[in-house]
Order: C-alpha cells, then structure tokens, then sequence
C-alpha cells in the first residue's frame, strides 16, 4: 500500500470490498514467470540473439564502463515507460546506474557501432532471477532487440544454473507481453492498482 493506493491481485476478494467503497482502478499490472526444464531448451533463447546479430548487431554483456551510455539511454526512453502505482520506474542517474552492478546486477546490451541502442538489467533472489527493466532506443525498435538482450540475460544466469525467471510491467504494455511470450514466459499474476476518487 502506498499512501491511498491499493494494490491487490485481481482475484482476491478485497477488490470487491474496495470496489464497493468507492475506489476505482487506476492501474494494471501482472507478473510472469519462465520455467526452463533442466536440461533446459533454449532453442527460442539462442534464435533471438542469432537474429539481433545477424542484423549487424553486438550482443553482449555490460560491464561499469558503459554506466554513461545506459544512464543516457534510460533518460531518453523514461517517458515512454508506461505507469501504473505498481510498476513506476525511477529516473535513474549515473550513480544509480552504478549502483546496479555493485548490488549485483548484470547488465545487457545491444551495441551498434560503439553505441548502446538496449539493454536489460537482470537480478539474481534466492528463489529466481528477475529482470529489473529492459529498454530499447526509439530509433531502433522492433528489431528484435529487447528480445535478444533479455535472451542474453537469461542465458548468462542459466550458465550458473538458475532455472526460473520473473518479470513483469504495466498491462497497457502489449510489446513487453508479447516480447516475454516470445521467450517463454506466461503470466501467473495479475494486480489491479485502485484508490479513492479524490
């Protein structure tokens, strides 16, 4: 709960309760999960990241140094992030940026001729890893890149084993829905975001 948000699965009774009350929907959001058989096929993994490459682009992982290209590139796409109380992104500046890989985040990226064009930020929980965001440079969307980076990301913590993968965003945002189906993922949770009319 934040201040007079509510933020509840839209299956659980109290939506009704709240609904009854007087509170409204005011976002949509949902959480899904991929779960890789062990050994796992990551034949759809491999293709996105063949077909990003094949269009002349450089799929790799991000160290510190690219901290400045991946602060620009999220200042650029923050607006275009769709807002739910459940799903706000932060504006992110240089430092929180580092401050990604010293909590132990890897970092992604699709790279056109020294310019970082997407990335996707992966975390590792006990129990998963989870995609923090992944975001694309408006010029070069819809090229498979947002696939292939969290492909990437995917492979990267497969290699040490993890099996199951979290993420989520705003339900408005069919391009992400549909990127995730494309690697696997199915939606488990779906979370409706109501307040009272002021």
């Amino acid at each position: 709960m934040t201040g007079d948000i509510q933020i509840v699965q839209f299956n659980d009774p109290r939506v009704q309760h709240l609904t009854e009350a007087g509170y409204v929907v005011v976002g949509e959001s949902w959480g899904a999960r991929l779960r890789l058989s062990d050994p796992p096929d990551l034949s759809a993994l491999n293709a996105a990241i063949v077909a990003a490459k094949e269009q002349g682009f450089l799929i790799q992982e991000l160290d510190a140094s690219w901290a400045r290209q991946v602060t620009a590139l999220e200042a650029l796409n923050h607006s275009d992030y769709p807002y739910t109380p459940a799903t706000e992104v932060p504006h992110r500046d240089e430092s929180d940026v580092l401050e990604l890989w010293r909590c132990g985040c890897r970092l992604f990226g699709a790279i056109d001729d020294g310019q970082l064009v997407a990335s996707s930020v992966i975390s590792l929980t006990t129990a998963r890893g989870e995609t923090e965001f992944t975001s694309v440079h408006p010029s070069y969307r819809r090229r498979g890149l947002a696939v292939a980076v969290k492909a990437a990301s995917i492979m990267a913590l497969v290699d040490d084993g993890v099996r199951i993968f979290g993420t989520g965003g705003a339900q408005v945002n069919t391009g992400s829905i549909r990127m995730n189906e494309h690697l696997g993922y199915a939606i488990e949770e779906r979370w409706l975001s109501l307040t009272m009319p002021q």
